[in-house]
């Protein structure tokens, strides 16, 4: 049996410093583009009270929260999801703003690894739009999304589809929850033999069961899925969902964004808790989902606050992911601008420069002189260190590792140096 001290989870990692330099970076650059929209940076607990997330419909599987109880008998839950906290501090704390851009970056927890080879623990980051129920909204945070992408992996796709096609032919059956849910996983699976069987069986139009089969097929270019979606359309509600969608698709073209774009309206899942448009993004030949989001305009309804709303998760571990050998891109080059190499007695004097130097936004670490000096050489070119620095008696000698050059400085000469140097930092 193995000693489980030495072992963690299953669904849950180590970030050793590599994989989080490369984390760090991609979460940086998602983040200048959600502030570059407006958008503002918040964040929820990662403890909440479990009713906050089982009251409502959401994209949650119930059996997917970590429940556990507090001191008092309360129910809590580790945060599945960071949208329902967001929506509940909106209504609680913003009574009056009726237009809010937020962003977040937070780690959320989910049972799911074990059942479906998926993380227990992940981060994601992403935005929320409150209070605009336009398509211009939709449209921006589509738009946000593709950018983000676009910063990390140029090879995706972001399907878009709208919940209120399927919403409207589910109002053309007259069939029980039951049934109408095992239509929706055929379609939303594209199980297309299975479906056929299923609908064949059913005592519902004719008209109906056409476009039932034929939805799953709906996917693909944007341009050709609208034409044949508008030949099956039964009601005012279908032909609204695609109206709107092209009114998303055009302002994704303003955007200059159309080569990202394809459309699906067999993206039916959640259908208790997105009201419009729907979208999932996936970078190319790898095998999940990056991005996920759509309109959820009753929300905020549930904490006392009718708010309309749009917004996206981004997965940031399944990003990383998806870019394999890319992952060096992501890295700092080097991960020390100076290491200084010290004898005891010059010791203070180090460490001051040291820290002049880190005031100025260089990362420096010091060292005491006690091997050879190529042995710390090949120490700095093993562990990525720009230049080392060895003082001996107010003299500097700088050694630029990647050059293999060296140049001896006065002390009270380094900062002149550096800066007519135009040395950077590599942070």
């Amino acid at each position: 049996m193995f000693d489980l001290k030495y072992q963690i989870p299953q669904g849950v990692k180590d970030e050793l410093p590599d994989y989080y330099s490369t984390k760090e970076n991609i979460i940086n650059s998602v983040k200048e583009v959600f502030k570059s929209y407006g958008y503002r940076h918040i964040s929820t607990p990662t403890i909440e009270y479990y009713d906050v997330f089982s009251s409502i419909n959401s994209t949650l599987i119930k059996e997917d929260i970590f429940k556990f109880i507090d001191s008092s008998g309360k129910i809590l839950a580790l945060r599945p999801d960071v949208t329902i906290p967001i929506a509940r501090i909106v209504a609680n704390n913003y009574k009056e703003e009726t237009d809010l851009k937020l962003f977040y970056i937070s780690k959320v927890f989910r049972m799911n690894g074990d059942k479906d080879n998926l993380d227990k623990e992940f981060s994601q980051a992403g935005i929320e739009y409150f209070g605009d129920e336009t398509r211009d909204a939709d449209g921006e945070v589509i738009a946000v999304g593709i950018k983000a992408l676009k910063k990390i992996n140029s090879n995706f796709q972001v399907e878009i589809g709208n919940a209120l096609f399927f919403k409207g032919l589910i109002d053309e059956l007259n069939l029980d929850d039951k049934t109408i849910e095992k239509i929706r996983v055929l379609i939303e699976n594209k199980n297309f033999v299975e479906l056929k069987k299923f609908i064949k069986k059913l005592k519902i139009k004719s008209e109906v069961k056409k476009v039932l089969i034929e939805l799953p097929k709906l996917y693909g270019n944007f341009i050709d899925v609208i034409k044949k979606a508008k030949t099956l359309c039964l009601n005012e509600k279908m032909k609204r969902a695609l109206i709107d969608l092209e009114k998303v698709y055009k302002r994704l073209l303003d955007y200059g964004y159309k080569e990202y774009i394809s459309a699906d309206l067999g993206l039916i899942n959640h259908l208790d808790y997105y009201t419009g448009i729907v979208f999932k993004g996936y970078i190319n030949n790898h095998g999940r989902i990056i991005l996920t989001g759509g309109r959820y305009d009753k929300l905020t309804k549930e904490y006392g606050k009718d708010l309309p709303a749009t917004g996206f998760a981004l997965n940031i571990d399944e990003l990383i992911k998806s870019i394999g050998g890319k992952k060096d891109m992501f890295k700092s080059k080097y991960k020390i601008d100076f290491s200084i190499l010290y004898k005891n007695k010059n010791r203070k004097n180090v460490f001051s420069i040291a820290d002049k130097l880190r005031d100025q936004g260089f990362i420096v670490e010091t060292k005491p002189f006690k091997k050879s000096l190529k042995e710390y050489i090949n120490y700095a070119d093993d562990k990525n260190v720009k230049k080392l620095l060895v003082y001996k008696d107010d003299i500097l000698k700088l050694i630029d590792i990647k050059k293999n050059m060296s140049t001896n400085i006065k002390t009270k000469d380094l900062f002149n140096f550096i800066r007519n140097s135009k040395v950077v930092s590599v942070h």
